[in-house]
């Protein structure tokens, strides 16, 4: 079988029409979030995210005497906990398995056969995966923001929820992030376990706190960079990190503007990229 062959659906070569990508896209989308949903690693990924929600409860047995402000308590669970460590596992979790997990089963036949572009099968299980880990954190967060405020009136102020929906908006847009990452990774790696974990943990955990420029080429400096909290001064580990990286190399701090452009382009690069590896990926072996 030549390489032409190997690179067109089935049905295409049949004669029949592919369906609109962002139709089939969404379709398979929908199909792939109920399948992914009812996987055995859920059940690990769900004892994870509720850690932070066992540490604020503890917080809030310990600390009866507010030494931590909620505010310092839910800036440093969102800008440490969540930015450093659950949003890259998660999306790692889910996204390499978002069509690796189909090539190495051989289900991705069953897509073949169906008059689907590829683009619109990458998009789909791509969606189906952001869908899973952004649902997951956001649920673990949203506990722990019911475990900081019940019988707690005087922790619910503007401030706190606007830093509270900030964390949201944050940790949703890092596990589009690097699930597209993960997800490319997959894609075009047989075996992409070790690589993904050297970035996530390494790459990311080590150059995102180094106090210099390298911040910047890293996905965490500009989650972090997006979270705003109230609280003054370097209690606050975010805080501490952008004070830290001005003080020794001056200059203007990078916009939050700037931040979102890079992670929005880092998706849309990885998602193309994906798209292109999905093409060259041959069906037959």
């Amino acid at each position: 079988m030549n390489s032409a062959e190997t690179t067109t659906p089935l049905t295409e070569r049949a004669g029949e029409r592919p369906l609109y990508t962002v139709p089939a896209a969404l379709w398979i989308g929908l199909f792939s979030f109920r399948e992914m949903v009812r996987r055995r690693r859920l059940i690990f990924l769900g004892l994870v995210i509720m850690l932070p929600v066992l540490a604020t409860l503890l917080w809030r047995l310990i600390d009866k005497e507010g030494i931590i402000s909620p505010a310092l308590w839910m800036a440093n669970l969102g800008g440490v906990v969540y930015i450093h460590f659950l949003v890259a596992l998660v999306s790692l979790a889910v996204g390499l398995s978002a069509i690796g997990e189909l090539v190495s089963e051989g289900t991705i036949i069953y897509y073949w056969t169906r008059p689907l572009e590829r683009s619109a099968i990458y998009l789909g299980r791509l969606l189906a995966a952001q869908m899973v880990a952004a649902t997951l954190l956001v649920c673990s967060l949203a506990l722990c923001f019911l475990v900081i405020t019940v019988n707690n009136l005087s922790a619910f102020s503007l401030d706190f929820l606007k830093l509270y929906l900030g964390n949201c908006v944050v940790v949703v847009l890092g596990a589009i992030v690097y699930t597209a990452i993960f997800a490319c990774a997959g894609t075009g790696l047989r075996k992409p376990m070790l690589l993904a974990v050297l970035y996530g943990f390494g790459w990311e955990s080590i150059s995102g706190h180094v106090p210099a420029r390298i911040q910047e080429l890293t996905v965490v400096f500009h989650l972090r960079n997006l979270i705003r909290n109230s609280e003054q001064g370097t209690h606050s580990v975010p805080n501490l990190l952008l004070e830290l990286k001005q003080a020794l190399l001056g200059g203007e701090p990078v916009p939050e503007w700037q931040s979102a452009l890079v992670l929005l382009g880092t998706i849309v690069v990885f998602t193309v990229f994906g798209f292109w590896l999905l093409r060259r990926k041959e069906i037959f072996h």
